[in-house]
């Protein structure tokens, strides 16, 4: 399997949080249902979801959803930072991956990791996404991309995720040229 990674568009984003409910569900991390839609999942949250907005310019609101959850990094600055290397990169496909028998919650990825991805659990043992790797081998998309709703979420090699993101410049270039 080649290297994967993820990119999610703020521009399409809604913060419907299916993408989070769907990762609870694979990983069986209750509780994934909220009674209240602007409520924050419980638990486990793998995803981060931000806000940024609302913006009003001219007569159009603008706000943007960014999620946010580990980007998998080419040189991950948590591996270098963990003092017990708990954090490793798996080399065939890439994914950053913990081993929780190592982990002693010590937080230090937390402090270096730029995108504040390290989610630990209720034993205080690091839980990073692993991009649905089981999924993925066997030909299906990641339990968030597969339940984003409006296509935000992308997983794919580096090079697929370039090219997507090209299209959708050229896009965004055509599409404000009109305005």
């Amino acid at each position: 399997m080649t290297r994967k990674s993820i990119f999610r568009d703020p521009n399409l984003c809604v913060n419907c949080k299916a993408c989070l409910i769907a990762c609870k569900v694979k990983h069986m991390w209750p509780p994934y249902t909220f009674p209240v839609a602007i409520a924050e999942p419980k638990g486990i949250n793998l995803i981060q979801v931000y806000a940024f907005g609302p913006e009003i310019n001219g007569d159009r609101v603008h706000q943007l959803f960014i999620g946010i959850a580990c980007m998998h990094c080419e040189d991950p600055p948590c591996i270098k930072a963990c003092p017990s290397s708990a954090i490793s990169k798996d080399t065939q496909t890439h994914i950053t991956w913990v081993n929780r028998h190592r982990c002693i919650g010590c937080k230090a990825c937390l402090w270096v990791c730029p995108f504040g991805a390290p989610t630990f659990d209720q034993d205080g043992k690091l839980v990073l996404c692993d991009l649905c790797i089981d999924r993925l081998r066997e030909g299906k998309k990641a339990a968030c991309e597969a339940a984003c709703q409006t296509s935000a979420i992308f997983i794919g090699s580096p090079e697929e995720i370039a090219e997507l993101r090209s299209k959708k410049a050229v896009k965004r270039i055509g599409t404000s040229a009109m305005e």
